[in-house]
């Protein structure tokens, strides 16, 4: 039989265990949709102006948005956080090559002609999804796909791969 004091100091206890259990989905949840998202180009010729400009490699990610299961686990877990966001912002110039197949998510033909050429150039296997470093010379210098693990060992791995 529970005392009136161990009931109160129990029920405290389980409230500040519900608090901290909020407090931390509330954590996640801004680490995931925070307003200060990366800023993705689409113009690789703009990017990488400003890649040479600011001492920063090109980021192309392939995606195919609404179709392929990998890419849209790696936006979600990875590329849409704000760890991957702000060392994005510090390393790279975020480039947007989407691929959809939805109708209703088609890209202007000017958009997909350019998509398709740097395919070509850089993903010639069609590889989803991908994300290809480039220096201002426009030379490959690491690629990558999806792992399934935190931004942080993300960063790590791109880390590894650009150095």
């Amino acid at each position: 039989m529970f005392s009136v004091h161990s009931l109160i100091k129990f029920i405290g206890t389980l409230s500040i265990a519900f608090i901290l259990t909020l407090t931390q989905k509330e954590s996640l949840a801004q680490e995931i949709n925070d307003s200060s998202q990366l800023e993705w180009y689409s113009d690789f010729d703009k990017a990488k102006q400003e890649a040479g400009t600011e001492g920063k490699y090109v980021m192309l990610y392939f995606s195919g948005s609404d179709w392929c299961k990998p890419c849209i686990q790696l936006d979600k877990n990875i590329l849409e956080t704000v760890t991957f966001s702000e060392y994005a912002r510090g390393n790279f110039v975020p480039v947007k090559l989407d691929f959809p197949k939805m109708k209703k998510n088609r890209l202007p033909k000017n958009s997909e002609i350019r998509n398709e050429n740097l395919a070509e150039k850089y993903n010639p296997n069609g590889v989803f999804p991908l994300l290809v470093f480039v220096d201002n010379n426009e030379k490959m210098v690491g690629f990558t796909g999806f792992t399934d693990v935190s931004p942080q060992v993300y960063i790590s791995l791109i880390d590894t791969i650009i150095h």
